[in-house]
């Protein structure tokens, strides 16, 4: 017979193992079945699935760890934040090509992630600019790359290297660029500032005053970054990320608050995901809800405290843009009086 402390007991871990499925249930895309998700992750059958469900077989520590580390649910996720702790996933980055095409990737896949939902909003306040545009183009997603892994990563393959087209593999230029068409379906919010256009330009400025570009590259370069922020300026100006968008989009905010930082808080469905950077490029991730809510609350409010210029505003947003451009040309004159 069990006793009734055993009875308990089995109430309280059914009760945990309830709230760990529910959890799952919410960062799952819709359309996919609950029960053949489960089956699938732990390799077991579908009734084996339904049973851990309902709570007459108990979830193994194993099994809890194959399913968070693919939705990246963690414990604090479930069971609140109630030690004023949370938990963050990341990608270390440090001295590894391998490493590298792994954060690449982890961003794409949370990407497609993201769209698989119907109801999904990106808000990206953008200290530099988003990310996702570096890689709208093929040179420009090159010189990122390799910078990045140059520059920050400290990548031993290339401390001695000068930068030159081709020396990237193609599938990290891959991944890259695919990154930037699944961004491009989702509606989004970005906050930036009369900065935000600086971080790139020191980047090519900083790189051709050391030698690793020749003049040639640089230059070519800067009219890459000008014709990115075209993009823009354009998708600011119809309020959509592609001309076949049936509803608007995209959200420009000019914000004359320093930032400090990049943030991006991100909807999919009833969850939330929060990405604070660090390390230059790097994030630290969490879906934790009272984390979640404080983020959604800066955000918010950064927002209100923003001057919209997509869409509406259009003397502002002339303005905003106009400054950038400037930016841009004082490099590109910089750069070729030192002819």
């Amino acid at each position: 017979m069990i006793s009734k402390k055993e009875k308990k007991q089995l109430k309280v871990d059914t009760t945990v193992q309830s709230q760990f499925i529910a959890r799952l249930k919410e960062v799952m895309p819709q359309g996919i079945g609950l029960a053949e998700e489960i089956a699938d992750i732990l390799e077991v059958s579908i009734d084996s699935a339904y049973r851990r469900i309902r709570g007459e077989t108990e979830l193994t520590i194993a099994e809890i760890y194959k399913m968070t580390k693919k939705y990246a649910i963690s414990v604090d996720d479930v069971f609140s934040n109630q030690s004023g702790t949370v938990t963050f996933a990341y990608t270390k980055l440090t001295d590894s090509v391998l490493n590298f095409e792994e954060y690449l990737t982890r961003i794409l896949n949370q990407l497609k992630t993201a769209n698989k939902f119907e109801l999904k909003k990106i808000y990206y306040v953008a200290e530099e600019i988003p990310i996702f545009y570096s890689f709208c183009s093929k040179k420009l997603t090159e010189f990122k790359l390799f910078y990045w892994q140059r520059s920050v990563l400290n990548i031993a393959d290339y401390q001695q290297q000068k930068f030159e087209y081709g020396i990237i593999p193609q599938n990290l230029i891959d991944i890259a660029h695919q990154t930037y068409k699944e961004y491009l379906n989702i509606p989004s919010v970005e906050i930036w500032t009369s900065e935000t256009v600086l971080t790139g330009l020191r980047q090519i400025k900083f790189y051709f005053d050391s030698g690793i570009l020749n003049q040639e590259q640089a230059q070519g370069l800067l009219q890459e970054y000008k014709a990115m922020i075209e993009v823009v300026q354009k998708n600011a100006e119809t309020r959509q990320k592609n001309v076949s968008d049936k509803t608007e989009s995209y959200f420009l905010y000019n914000s004359e608050v320093v930032l400090g930082t990049n943030c991006i808080y991100v909807v999919m469905g009833k969850t939330k995901y929060s990405y604070i950077s660090f390390n230059s490029i790097n994030s630290l991730t969490t879906n934790n809800p009272e984390f979640c809510d404080e983020t959604e609350h800066w955000v918010r409010n950064l927002e209100k405290k923003s001057t919209l210029i997509s869409g509406v505003s259009e003397k502002q947003r002339y303005q905003f843009f106009t400054s950038m451009y400037k930016k841009i040309n004082e490099v590109t004159e910089k750069i070729k009086a030192l002819n």
